[in-house]
Parts: structure tokens; sequence; C-alpha cells
């Protein structure tokens, strides 16, 4: 009997002291970091990928600043060299009733006009156009706003006329050739993005709006086209040429002019970043488009062959401008919507004539 108790108060020591080891090893874990300090010491391939990730988004923020050199302090005619250039904005001229006109070489007057809204450096040193469906015309003959540069190759010496074949305004390549124009040939280079387009209106007018061109006497060779319907991620990009006193041949750049549905899956979003060139070259008139900057990949282009076409602008007394920024092609929608575009390259090259 002895010998059977003695056995049972071993066990239960034994017990007793598992117990014990057990207890102490539990106090002992409970002070061991939970898995939360354990997420904290990440992978360090994992790190490295989100420092790189910071770091472009870092990049990306400055790439304005850097890459273009503007200065969010500096009028746009400080940041850019405007001095061949005009604008037309949508702030009304009490004169007569148009659009009032700034530039070549008297831009600061601008600054404290009707058309410092329409005109101005955006906070990223970029130079904005705004331009409103219920803003003012340039003439009777025009049906809608803008807010556009008009190229003066006379850069401010105003005993040349705005107007004819003259030292203000260039001959396209296949044009006779001793004539007094200001250059032959021609090449507008931009960098950009469009920012807001127009929502409202009827048809084809909605979110369409011209940010290129090459106006001639009455007509233009080439207009570039951006449209973006309302609600969808992406815009479309084409080329309208017109034939002189005739009708226009379209050229489809991303998409179309209907841009329907979403837009194009390879279209120009709102805010991105493309550039465009528009160049003649004798008969033809190439436009290419760029994702990016002037050094991005190309992702469309096409070519205008003015003789196969029977353009009629082979003539003397023909004369060109180039214009850029926003041209309103919407004057059925609401007074007050708009369409914002914000350059950060600009210029324009012809030869000798």
């Amino acid at each position: 009997m002895q010998k059977v108790i003695s056995v049972i108060i071993k066990t239960n020591l034994l017990l007793f002291a598992l117990a014990m080891i057990t207890i102490a090893s539990c106090s002992s874990d409970s002070s061991v970091e939970e898995p939360e300090t354990m997420e904290e010491s990440s992978d360090p391939e994992e790190e490295e990928m989100i420092q790189e990730e910071e770091q472009e988004n870092n990049e990306e923020e400055e790439t304005v600043d850097e890459v273009f050199g503007l200065s969010a302090n500096l009028e746009p005619w400080e940041n850019f060299d405007l001095s061949d250039w005009a604008i037309d904005t949508p702030a009304v001229d009490e004169e007569d009733g148009f659009s009032q006109r700034f530039g070549e070489l008297n831009w600061d007057p601008l600054a404290t006009s009707d058309s410092r809204p329409f005109f101005f450096t955006h906070t990223d040193g970029g130079m904005r156009f705004v331009s409103t469906v219920g803003g003012a015309r340039t003439s009777q003959n025009t049906s809608f706003p803008r807010s556009e540069l008009r190229e003066m190759l006379r850069s401010g010496n105003t005993s040349i006329s705005t107007q004819g074949a003259n030292g203000n305004n260039w001959a396209l390549g296949y044009q006779p050739t001793g004539t007094n124009h200001g250059g032959r040939n021609g090449t507008l280079t931009a960098t950009l993005m469009v920012n807001q387009v127009t929502t409202t209106g009827n048809g084809l007018h909605p979110g369409r709006t011209i940010i290129g061109q090459i106006h001639a006497d009455n007509d233009e060779p080439a207009r570039l086209y951006y449209r973006k319907l309302p609600n969808a991620d992406f815009g479309c990009l084409y080329l309208e040429h017109e034939i002189r006193d005739g009708d226009d041949v379209t050229f489809n750049l991303i998409g179309d002019e209907d841009c329907s549905g979403n837009g194009p899956d390879d279209g120009i979003q709102l805010d991105e970043l493309f550039s465009y060139e528009i160049v003649n070259d004798n008969e033809d008139i190439i436009v290419r488009v760029r994702r990016g900057d002037m050094d991005g990949p190309i992702i469309a282009e096409t070519t205008v062959d003015m003789n196969s076409l029977n353009s009629g602008y082979n003539l003397a007394d023909e004369w060109m401008y180039f214009k850029a920024g926003v041209y309103t092609q919407n004057n059925t929608g609401n007074d007050d919507d708009s369409d914002i575009v914000t350059f950060y390259r600009l210029n324009n090259t012809h030869d000798s004539n």
C-alpha cells in the first residue's frame, strides 16, 4: 500500500513539474514581438522596389520643372519665345465686339486685361489656354471661340500688314517661287496636355477642339483635332485638310471624329503628355504624333499629298500661318463649358523664301 502511494506522489510531482515548464515556456513566448514587428522587417528586395517606386513618383512630380525648364513665376511670354506670335482670346474687345488680341512685342497689357483668365502660366510652368463656348469670336465669319496663338513672322514690325503674301506670312513649298513671303515650307512642333474638353452640346460638338493648324487666306490646309466624349477614358486625334474653296478631307490618326464608346485603347487621355509635328515639305503636309515628349515614340502619322488631292493652294498669292492653342469646336454647349490645354514646348520654323 505504501508503495502505491509513493508511486502516486512521484507521478503527481512529475505532472506538476511539467506544468510549470509549460507555463514558463508560455510566459517566455509572450515577451517575443508579434507578427506586427515581423511585417516591419520586410524583405530587402521588396523594400528596394518600394523605394524605387517612391523615387519614380517624385521624379514624375518634378518632370515639368526639370525637363522643360519652365517657371510658374514667369508669364507665358517670358517662359516661351512668343516674339512672332499673337493671341486671340474669348474676352470681348469693347471697340469692335470681337476677340481681344495681344502679342508680338507687346504682351504685358494682357496681364491686367479681361483676357487673363484665358491665357496664363499654370502652376507647373506650362502655358495654359482656356476657351469657353460662350466666348467672343474673332470675326463675323467665325462660328467658334478660341484662345489661340496666331503666327506673326513680322515680329512687331507693324509696317507689314498682318494679311497677304508678304513678310508676315509664308508660302507652302509647292507654291510658285519669286514671291515676297516671309518664309517657305514650315514645321510646327508642340508638347502639350489636353486637360479638359467640353461635355455639353449636340452632335459632334461635345469634347471637340483644335490644337494646331496651318491656316491660309480663307481656308485651312491642316487642322489637328482632339476629341473625347463625356465619361470616356481615351481621346482621339484626327486631321482635316480643306480643299481650297472646297470640302474637308479627313485623315484619321488615333481613332476618328466620332471617337465613340470609351475611345480607342491607344488614345490620348486627359492630362497625358504628348507631342505633335505639323510639317509642310513641298506638296506634302506630314503630321506625326508622339507619346510623351518630342523624343517619344511615334504613335500615329499621316501625309497629305496636295498634288494628288488637287488641293488648289499652289498659287502665288496664297499665304499661310501656323496657329496653336485651343480652338473650341462647340457652339451648342453651355456658355461656361470650356476646353483647357497646356503647352510645354512650342516651336515654329521655316525655310528662307
